[in-house]
């Protein structure tokens, strides 16, 4: 009769199956991890873009003194979070958006709706008396503020 050698029919459905399960479930194991990292990303950015929102700042006088080369800023947080302590940076431009110099010191945290007065040396001969300069003042967790002045 018949001398072939072949797959039976329900062995060849039962192949199909296990291929069939087995693509499936390689698909799900690659969508669910990317699914999850995905998620995770987006839910580190809500979490920075919140922060950053709610930490923010206005800056209420600012005296730029050409001599002794000295810049105090007063600044109230305005936002819904405690800004902390830690290093906080100015920035001084000329009207050309030059940078001239970038002082750092040590600022204290402060909470909702509270003023304090920061004090940064730029040095003299910085700055000239009677000319107009941009400051920019960034606080730990990003909080940033522009304004002008003019030195005295």
């Amino acid at each position: 009769m018949f001398n072939r050698k072949a797959i039976t029919p329900v062995i060849a459905v039962v192949l199909l199956l296990m291929m069939t399960v087995a693509a499936a479930g390689a698909a799900f194991f690659w969508m669910t991890t990317i699914q999850s990292r995905i998620q995770g990303q987006i839910g580190t950015q809500v979490s920075e873009t919140t922060l950053t929102t709610t930490t923010t700042l206005n800056i209420v006088n600012v005296i730029c003194n050409a001599s002794p080369g000295m810049v105090n800023i007063t600044i109230q947080n305005t936002g819904s979070n405690t800004i902390v302590s830690g290093t906080s940076a100015l920035t001084i431009t000329d009207t050309q958006d030059r940078v001239l110099k970038t002082a750092t010191t040590t600022s204290p945290s402060f909470a909702q709706n509270e003023i304090i007065t920061i004090n940064y040396t730029i040095g003299e001969g910085v700055i000239t008396a009677g000319t107009t300069y941009g400051v920019k003042i960034t606080l730990p967790g990003g909080a940033e503020q522009t304004t002008d002045c003019i030195a005295q």
